[in-house]
């Protein structure tokens, strides 16, 4: 006869790699926003390509899958996580984020199919997501209003721009019967995607900073957001009733650029993981440079084409480096492991600038293989991406 010590702890419940998934937002939500940024830019290479044709228009297409479908799902996944962390909150339930995931990727799929079909026909996987973007939205904002930590101001910032992002995909739907597309995009790219990138940035990257590097100080502004914030409102209405936004983007270029020098970052003394990151937020002033050229060349009446080089810069050189960067620290260090960039890692984040660099380059000189340049960074960001779920995607479905 067998005795078993009643100190002996209980075996751990068996559980299946798709329960593992599941097991906590980041794990599902980066899974679900990787697998679908593949998906459509791959069907937008084959477009371009002349392989595959859809009804829906390209820029509906382009700027409302990226955006709500693909960027949203990373937002969701690093969000879920750290509004707890940063409000002293108990972390979400499968039973409150599960029908998030399921709402945006059923509808993000019932999208893409529906592309096919006609640009009406979208209008119902769109509802389907702002309602799963909606309850993303008051988990969120529950997080907040329940936390009793003193200091809120920067989860108040993201429940704004998640309140612009709400109105961003009320205006895309409504585009079907009038003409709000510019306003959509205006809202949607700027007030939700970008700030929400700079607010994370801004309280993340000097912190780990610090954490990390004997003798680094913070030094951040203290109306920073709030100046951006209003640059990016201004740009944003002057750009809807097509009036030139110089002053707008000017600010913007300074006062971003100024508070970066400010930051000092250290560069040279940080490890990979951080100084990735690091690089990625000086696109920002990069795009914004960008924006400035050609607001005041075409004031000067002899304008200098950009194309869409500047928004570009901010979507694959700022905001893809910054998910992949986090999601890396992210996959890793809720693993158990050590939160690292190799030499694999470093060198997808150096394609990301590549790639980049190449779209910048096709929208200034589109008379140089414009099209090839497109193919080529669609190629890129469907191989970037296989890469990074190659090495980082098994994770998730681990215990």
């Amino acid at each position: 006869m067998v005795f078993v010590s009643s100190l002996t702890p209980p075996k751990a419940p068996q559980t299946t790699p798709f329960e593992n998934l599941q097991a906590q937002p980041h794990r599902i939500f980066f899974f679900a926003g990787v697998v679908q940024g593949v998906l459509f830019i791959a069907l937008l290479g084959l477009h371009y390509a002349g392989i595959l044709q859809v009804e829906a228009s390209l820029r509906l297409y382009h700027a409302y899958a990226l955006l709500f479908i693909v960027f949203t799902q990373f937002f969701a996944g690093f969000l879920l996580t750290t509004f707890p962390r940063y409000l002293s909150r108990p972390s979400a339930t499968k039973e409150a984020y599960l029908p998030i995931v399921w709402m945006i990727n059923g509808g993000g799929l019932l999208f893409l199919l529906l592309c096919f079909i006609s640009e009406k026909a979208v209008l119902l996987p769109m509802a389907i997501i702002l309602l799963g973007y909606l309850k993303l939205c008051l988990i969120l904002r529950d997080f907040h209003t329940q936390s009793l930590v003193n200091t809120k101001t920067d989860t108040a910032w993201m429940l704004l721009a998640f309140a612009f992002g709400a109105l961003g995909q009320i205006l895309f739907m409504v585009d079907a019967f009038i003409p709000t597309y510019i306003l959509a995009v205006g809202m949607s790219f700027y007030l939700y995607t970008f700030f929400i990138v700079l607010v994370v940035s801004q309280k993340m990257m000097p912190f780990f900073a610090a954490n990390s590097i004997a003798g680094y100080t913070i030094h951040k502004s203290q109306y920073f957001l709030s100046v951006v914030f209003a640059g990016l409102l201004g740009k944003v209405i002057l750009e809807a009733f097509n009036i030139n936004a110089f002053v707008a983007d000017a600010l913007l270029f300074g006062v971003i650029t100024y508070e970066l020098v400010k930051w000092r970052l250290p560069f040279t003394k940080a490890p990979a993981i951080l100084w990735v990151l690091f690089l990625s937020i000086w696109w920002a002033p990069v795009a914004f440079g960008l924006f400035v050229v050609s607001d005041f060349s075409a004031l000067l009446g002899a304008p200098i084409y950009v194309e869409k080089s500047p928004l570009h810069t901010l979507a694959l050189g700022y905001f893809t480096t910054v998910l992949l960067g986090f999601g890396t620290r992210v996959i890793l260090g809720h693993s158990g492991r050590t939160p690292k960039a190799d030499a694999y890692a470093v060198t997808l984040f150096g394609l990301i600038q590549l790639m980049t660099l190449i779209r910048i380059v096709a929208g200034i000189f589109p008379q140089y293989g414009y099209l090839h340049a497109v193919l080529s960074v669609a190629g890129l960001w469907v191989i970037i991406f296989g890469l990074w779920a190659k090495r980082y995607i098994a994770i998730l479905f681990e215990k």
